[in-house]
């Protein structure tokens, strides 16, 4: 019992070091808590967030509204921009911050400015030599720094004022949902393999359209559903695109092959099915394989729930051999991968030329 209060004394008297240190600015007014937070489960760190409070101090927006939509994090003496690490976990909504060689100390004694919009939660934490920021956001938004002196300047953009095009590319099942297989290959794996390929094509774009391509998963991770087409609609992106292989509703092999994609019929505006359409011409095109045509996919859950054009290929029958042996070859795979990237190309430009009309 003893030891339980020492460690609730110690936990009280850290974070109240912290509230000294935290300042944030803007609408809406946000105050720094005077008394400790629990420590949140499952996490090392501390919720910076859940110590505020409306009885603590305020910096008005108008006293500095140069600072407005933006933090503001002070590098101490000997750490550059070169030390801070940015990574944008969107599937998270999170973007982490580690500054190399400072420790526990340096968050008492440089306070963190800004404003809270857009922020859910900010935690502290330090971990091998690094201190770490995970600022835990209500969307998807683009990091976009600025560094003045000793001061990094960090705000949250909307990805269609960084890109012309916003993409979600979806590499369909992953972790412990195989999706279909058949004898030692499970789709998830072959999905992938053509998702990352997809990936190394508009790593090195020339096309000149300035796409931002976001990614469901680029390893073998499960992702619900929600969280798939949760990620598209957020984004508000022109075009979401899952990947998939196809199998007989027996999953025993067949000699039933081919090339389909499925389309939200209910999407009224057309675009969900030209998409479709364009995924399949160029996928056909490509592979040289038997069209098994645009099929309504209004019972699926990511196309039915999706807010923004949307296609789902399946790029041909695993529980077809013949055609089995050719997706697990990287040739087919790449041929698959720049099909369609070459579909979002064009679904992208005949989209301009519909709006220009």
């Amino acid at each position: 019992m003893l030891n339980r209060l020492m460690k609730i004394l110690t936990s009280f008297s850290l974070l109240l070091a912290v509230v000294t240190s935290v300042v944030f600015l803007g609408e809406p007014k946000l105050h720094a808590k005077s008394v400790a937070a629990d420590e949140l489960s499952g996490t090392s760190g501390y919720s910076v967030m859940s110590l505020l409070k409306d009885n603590s101090q305020v910096v008005s927006a108008n006293e500095s509204a140069e600072m407005l939509g933006q933090l503001r994090i002070e590098l101490p003496d000997g750490v550059s921009s070169d030390d801070v690490e940015i990574n944008n976990n969107y599937m998270g909504r999170t973007i982490s911050i580690a500054i190399d060689g400072i420790d526990q100390s340096y968050f008492y004694e440089y306070p963190l400015v800004g404003t809270a919009e857009h922020i859910s939660d900010i935690f502290y934490d330090c971990i091998g030599g690094k201190g770490m920021i995970d600022i835990s956001l209500d969307s998807v938004y683009e990091p976009k720094t600025v560094m003045d002196g000793k001061y990094l300047y960090l705000s949250f953009v909307d990805p269609h004022e960084v890109y012309d095009y916003v993409v979600v590319v979806d590499a369909g099942h992953g972790g412990k949902d195989n999706g279909a297989s058949h004898g030692d290959a499970v789709e998830k794996d072959i999905n992938l393999a053509i998702v990352n390929k997809m990936k190394e094509i508009f790593d090195k774009d020339t096309s000149g359209m300035n796409i931002g391509v976001y990614y469901t998963r680029l390893d073998d991770t499960k992702i619900s559903l929600d969280n798939r087409v949760g990620l598209a609609n957020d984004l508000d992106a022109d075009l979401f695109l899952s990947v998939h292989i196809n199998s007989t509703s027996s999953g025993r092999t067949s000699q039933i092959n081919g090339t389909e994609v499925m389309y939200l019929v209910a999407d009224e505006t057309g675009a969900s099915k030209q998409f479709a359409s364009i995924c399949l011409d160029n996928l056909l095109t490509t592979l040289g394989s038997n069209s098994k045509g645009l099929v309504a996919g209004d019972t699926i859950k990511i196309i039915r729930t999706s807010e923004v054009p949307v296609a789902l290929a399946e790029i041909g029958f695993m529980t077809n051999t013949e055609e089995l042996q050719k997706m697990l070859s990287e040739e087919y795979q790449q041929q698959a991968a720049e099909a369609l990237y070459n579909a979002i190309l064009q679904s992208l430009q005949d989209t301009v030329v519909m709006q220009g009309e």
